[in-house]
């Protein structure tokens, strides 16, 4: 669908800097700066008659939680609103010739990546999605106790001075971490949904993975296969080009969640030692040479066509007959 109006948000936690494209006038755009406040982005639209849900898509940059306010906004106003990933603007930035990057930059560049069919679409139901919230900061204090656990190691190892009584409350505040991670986990794994219990019948997830890589995926039914499914979850090469020489091999994009993807190396971890095929397709990449994490990322992307398979077909995994 082609939207008369394109509007680029430069988001941070005080204030909105816009960048407006009429009729894709990419050569005449209209900025706006503002206050980040709901009555200002009210008062923005009455100023801006010309600009109606009908005919103008909406889009910003994830920055951490400072974008909900202003996406929750325009979703109740009717419009169309899609999010980008950072890893997009900053690839764009270093591709010009000055590496300019200013906050007016930023929201022209955003309002040009939309009109390049960038970024994906979102509605308030997945921003208010709570469950999906909860394993995050599961997974952010899974990271935190694993991070004081190592340091209480090095610690020990270095005969440290530090009183005993300091060292037992570390040690209670790691015991505590952990139970509220594991609290938090088995809070947000009772309301199972569909989705979950077929992936969980692929090898390598359970409970906790199957549903990360739900609620991170979102409705199945957006991603048109399973390759798009991959570059979703950032784990397609960037592809890199020189004359006639194409290279597919590079680095991973990473334009998608990296909670997706964390989610997904666990379970190619697991599935690589219990699945048979994956067993074998291991030790052939690695007697070719590739590191680890390279089998993993292929594994990974394996794991995705099968989870994709799943969820379109409705129907359990079942394994190939070897």
């Amino acid at each position: 669908m082609n939207y008369p109006s394109i509007m680029g948000i430069d988001v941070s936690s005080q204030k909105l800097d816009v960048c407006l494209l009429l009729d894709d006038q990419v050569t005449n755009p209209a900025y706006f700066s503002l206050d980040y406040t709901a009555e200002n982005l009210e008062q923005f639209l009455l100023d801006q008659p010309t600009v109606n849900p009908e005919h103008c898509l909406v889009g910003m940059e994830s920055t951490g939680d400072y974008h909900l306010l202003a996406a929750r906004f325009f979703l109740k106003a009717g419009f169309k609103v899609k999010i980008l990933n950072p890893i997009l603007t900053k690839q764009y930035t270093r591709t010009t010739i000055r590496g300019t990057k200013t906050d007016k930059t930023d929201s022209f560049l955003i309002a040009k990546l939309l009109l390049e069919g960038q970024g994906n679409f979102v509605n308030l139901k997945e921003l208010a999605n709570q469950r999906k919230e909860s394993l995050r900061l599961a997974s952010f204090l899974g990271k935190i106790t694993l991070s004081l656990k190592q340091k209480l190691a090095s610690l020990k190892r270095r005969d440290s001075q530090l009183s005993p009584a300091i060292v037992t409350k570390l040690e209670a505040i790691k015991a505590e971490l952990k139970e509220l991670e594991e609290l938090i986990v088995k809070e947000a794994i009772t309301k199972t949904t569909e989705q979950e219990v077929l992936i969980d019948t692929i090898p390598g997830f359970a409970e906790k993975l199957s549903a990360i890589v739900s609620v991170e995926l979102g409705d199945i039914s957006r991603f048109k296969n399973s390759k798009s499914l991959v570059a979703f979850a950032g784990l397609d090469p960037k592809i890199r080009q020189s004359g006639p020489k194409l290279n597919t091999q590079g680095r991973l994009t990473k334009r998608g969640s990296p909670h997706l993807r964390t989610a997904l190396f666990l379970a190619s971890n697991v599935a690589r030692r219990y699945d048979k095929t994956l067993a074998d397709y291991y030790q052939k990449k690695k007697s070719e040479g590739r590191s680890y994490k390279e089998i993993m990322c292929m594994i990974s992307r394996k794991l995705l066509a099968r989870i994709y398979a799943v969820l379109k077909e409705q129907k359990p995994y079942t394994k190939t007959p070897i």
